[in-house]
């Protein structure tokens, strides 16, 4: 089976007059999953938003390499689940409510139909979040509300998901499970691109990083290349020591380096 891949070519974005993200070129196959790492204010957020479409951008972003800019907005909604960070719900919808909005793109505002319940009950299990089916959203923790967001999303059945801190706020327990259902989804329906702060989280369970710093992109590779003690000196400004547990590099902070931020 062939899964969807995405691409950009030259993509820069600004904001408010300012260059936020400089000429992004990357391909994600099908069957992927990638993370953007970098310090604070690299751009990693905006450029996952230019990917979905949701800041303006110019160069060339396609998926299946369709261009991005000629897909309707319901095409694109049924193409790819975005996740942003913070999880920030204002209404009191119940949790199986905040789940079924992700069949909005297959329902065209109708109700849901038997295959939108098998989805929506399937991301509720996939996610640990049954349980809170009928309870107000916003009565949820943090990271209950957490699982609830990433629930919507997979309940979208999207082929492409693109996810800014999907493990932000979870204890370890679920930051792994969410880590290997992305992991899982990557590798049976198309394409997972996360923003990630946890370097050791995301040697664990992705196939690339890219890395970047100042609004470019400045290394995209395997874990192993990748996260070195140089890179997290230049692009982190932290002296650092890897080592590698199950094949995956593990970085060690021991203090911050010369360049400092």
């Amino acid at each position: 089976m062939n899964l969807p891949g995405l691409a950009a070519r030259d993509v820069s974005v600004s904001l408010g007059g300012r260059r936020v993200v400089e000429g992004a070129t990357f391909a994600v196959e099908g069957g992927e999953f990638v993370a953007i790492v970098g310090p604070n204010g690299a751009g990693k957020t905006t450029l996952i938003r230019a990917l979905a479409g949701l800041v303006p951008a110019v160069g060339e972003i396609t998926l299946d390499e369709v261009a991005l800019s000629s897909l309707a907005p319901q095409e694109r909604a049924r193409l790819i689940g975005y996740l942003p960070q913070g999880h920030v719900f204002h209404w009191p919808l119940t949790v199986a409510e905040v789940v079924g909005l992700g069949r909005l793109p297959h329902t065209h505002g109708a109700g849901l139909g038997e295959i939108d319940r098998s989805a929506v009950e399937l991301a509720l299990t996939e996610t640990g979040t049954a349980a809170y089916r009928d309870r107000a959203v916003t009565s949820l923790s943090g990271g209950e509300r957490a699982r609830v967001a990433l629930a919507r999303v997979l309940a979208t059945e999207a082929p492409i998901i693109l996810a800014d801190e999907p493990t932000a706020s979870l204890d370890p327990h679920y930051q792994i499970a969410i880590m290997a259902m992305l992991r899982r989804h990557a590798e049976a329906f198309g394409v997972v691109v996360a923003v990630l702060h946890d370097l050791a989280l995301a040697a664990r369970f992705v196939d690339r990083v890219l890395v970047m710093d100042s609004g470019r992109i400045v290394a995209d590779g395997a874990p192993r290349e990748v996260l070195t003690a140089e890179r997290m000196r230049t692009t982190f400004a932290v002296e650092a020591t890897v080592i590698e547990v199950s094949g995956s590099p593990v970085i060690v902070p021991l203090g911050l380096s010369d360049k400092s931020r």
